[in-house]
């Protein structure tokens, strides 16, 4: 029975108790009795509820909140990091290209901005998270034990992600090096276009909490650049700021075989020990510069002095390598030792195909090849605007060849490189070679002229903008040598047409006339006459060195057959400080069709 329906009941039953006794006064007692009157009362089937007063609402327990990690919590993550590296923790474009066919494959995470993804593409199978958001995504990565690599634009990011997921407890996380996405792009690896699909939800991984908040912390706190400072930037803070600390995270065999940075406060914490010896960091306060030989451990180390709170820190691109080639002051560097230019070229001339010559329709087939070649253009700016250039062609003038280093593949990749007609390229080929690329290839038959001649695709204007590769590292003293020897060509790189050339044999006495032609040629087709006649064969340049003129001064003119080899010859001298070398345009060839006369060879 519901309330209502029994609060009318009840005054009902009151109502006739109240007629029934008739008030405060005492009736007169009838004559009669009246007849009883029976009230019928529903029964209830329950007692009538009583209403419970209300209980004052109980609070629920206040959740403890979540704190950053502390200091001695980030020591024990990052140390079990450093201990455990192997590598530093890097893979090379080849090795995660097996990694990826393997029956394991890794995980792939690509911390680059989804725009990035948008126009460049993105590695098969990838996962994106963008750099400030990987700790924000912890569901989206796979169990501590699954290897993880990581990668993005160059190979800096993703070295600052994989110190970050280290320190949260992954067990096996790689940086994809030499150049990253960049690099796999160029050494022409597959490529899925657009930005990732949707990443799934794995809900696989605890990471500590504390851990995560700190991580969380220092990525999204990650500096517009990313922290990177090059060399020249920091030689200028260097003199502007005399408060600026380096923190020199190499060996100390490094440091004492390669000397280090000259500057006023220097700080040295092998990354080995980095956390170890973190007494010797200097105060949080503090402009930082980490650096090592690369670039690579300094970013590690940049990354946990973030997630210590430190704010002014930045890690120096290219590492004390850089630095010291391009000549920056360095303190306690052993003398440089004298370019072994003999070895440099003597192994480049043994292992010699075909003169190191690629032809039009070979070069067009080697283009189609997976992976490609890489492709270097060295002419001129204003002639690529003009004239275009060859798809997928870098470009780097021949002058600036060796000042580019960073811009280059590694040393086993093959390297075609052209110009206008195939002089240019020529010199860059040597120059490379002597600097220990194996594999240079000068296109001939005209080079970019004869491309176009033979109706082979051009691409109209400037190449893009080319991707910084940091992945070989020549020696530094023959990186000088080529690099003083490139910025000295002469106007007209060296050529010499057959017209000049007889000119100037009958009027320069002294005219030392170097050819560098096979025994066999010169039986068949004779020599030049000249007063100064040197035969030495390009396969023995530099072996019989001691037939070179001894004055560096000397007027030298080297000629072959075509003009290839004697501009090879013309280059290694130029190496080795002669200053007034030529070499013959279209060579014998070109000096036999023009009517001038040959004589007969006589051996000495």
């Amino acid at each position: 029975m519901n309330m209502r329906k029994y609060l009318l009941i009840l005054l009902l039953v009151l109502g006739l108790t109240l007629v029934a006794c008739g008030g405060t006064e005492t009736p007169a007692e009838p004559t009669q009795a009246p007849a009883a009157t029976e009230v019928q009362v529903e029964p209830t089937a329950e007692p009538a509820p009583t209403e419970e007063p209300m209980a004052e609402p109980t609070e629920e327990p206040t959740a403890v909140p979540v704190m950053e990690a502390s200091a001695e919590e980030l020591d024990a993550a990052f140390q079990g990091f450093l201990s455990s590296m192997e590598g530093y923790n890097t893979i090379g474009l080849e090795a995660l290209n097996e990694l990826l066919a393997s029956d394991s494959p890794p995980f792939l995470l690509d911390v680059r901005e989804v725009s990035e993804l948008e126009e460049k593409g993105h590695i098969e199978g990838a996962i994106n998270i963008p750099l400030r958001e990987v700790a924000d995504h912890i569901e989206l990565l796979p169990s501590f034990d699954t290897t993880i690599v990581s990668y993005c634009g160059s190979g800096w990011r993703c070295t600052i992600a994989m110190t970050a997921l280290e320190a949260m407890g992954w067990e096996n996380v790689l940086s994809l090096k030499e150049g990253s996405f960049g690099g796999w792009l160029e050494a022409g690896y597959p490529v899925a276009e657009g930005a990732a699909l949707e990443a799934e939800v794995l809900d696989v991984a605890d990471p500590d909490p504390a851990l995560v908040l700190s991580m969380q912390a220092m990525l999204q706190n990650v500096p517009e650049g990313f922290g990177g400072i090059s060399i020249d930037d920091l030689n200028t803070e260097l003199a502007e700021n005399p408060d600026l600390i380096l923190i020199d995270v190499r060996t100390p065999a490094e440091v004492e075989g390669k000397g280090y940075i000259d500057a006023p406060n220097v700080v040295f914490v092998p990354l080995e020990e980095f956390v170890a010896m973190r007494d010797m960091w200097p105060a949080q306060d503090a402009t930082i510069v980490t650096y090592c030989g690369s670039g690579h451990r300094s970013t590690i180390a940049m990354s946990i002095l973030w997630s210590y709170g430190y704010t002014d820190v930045r890690s120096m691109k290219g590492g004390f390598a850089e630095w010291s080639a391009a000549g920056y002051p360095v303190i306690g560097a052993p003398e440089a030792a004298a370019p072994d230019l003999d070895t440099a070229f003597n192994t480049f001339l043994a292992g010699m195909e075909a003169y190191n010559t690629i032809g039009l329709d070979d070069f067009n087939l080697m283009l189609a090849e997976d992976p490609p070649p890489f492709v270097l253009d060295v002419r001129e700016v204003s002639e690529v605007e003009e004239k275009g250039h060859i798809e997928g062609a870098v470009l780097i003038p021949l002058r600036e060849v060796a000042d580019h280093i960073e811009l280059l593949p590694s040393f086993d990749t093959t390297i075609v490189s052209y110009c206008g007609s195939g002089w240019r390229c020529t010199i860059a080929m040597t120059a490379l070679e002597a600097l220990g690329w194996e594999n240079v290839l000068a296109l001939k038959e005209n080079s970019f002229g004869g491309w176009v001649e033979a109706g082979y695709p051009v691409v109209e204007g400037l190449p893009p903008e080319a991707l910084v590769l940091e992945v070989a590292e020549p020696d530094p003293a023959l990186l000088a040598v080529m690099q003083e020897m490139l910025h000295n060509v002469p106007d007209g790189y060296g050529g010499i047409s057959v017209d000049d050339f007889n000119t100037t044999l009958a009027e320069n006495p002294d005219l030392i006339v170097i050819d560098v032609r096979t025994d066999e040629e010169l039986a068949d087709k004779g020599v030049i006459e000249a007063a100064n006649f040197i035969h030495i064969p390009l396969q023995e340049f530099v072996n019989m060195k001691d037939m070179w003129p001894e004055d560096l001064d000397a007027s030298i003119v080297v000629y072959c057959g075509s003009g290839h080899r004697s501009t090879i010859a013309m280059t290694i001298l130029w190496a080795y400080g002669y200053s007034d070398v030529l070499s013959m345009k279209g060579g014998l060839a070109a000096w036999l069709e023009a009517g001038y006369p040959v004589v007969e060879y006589v051996a000495p």
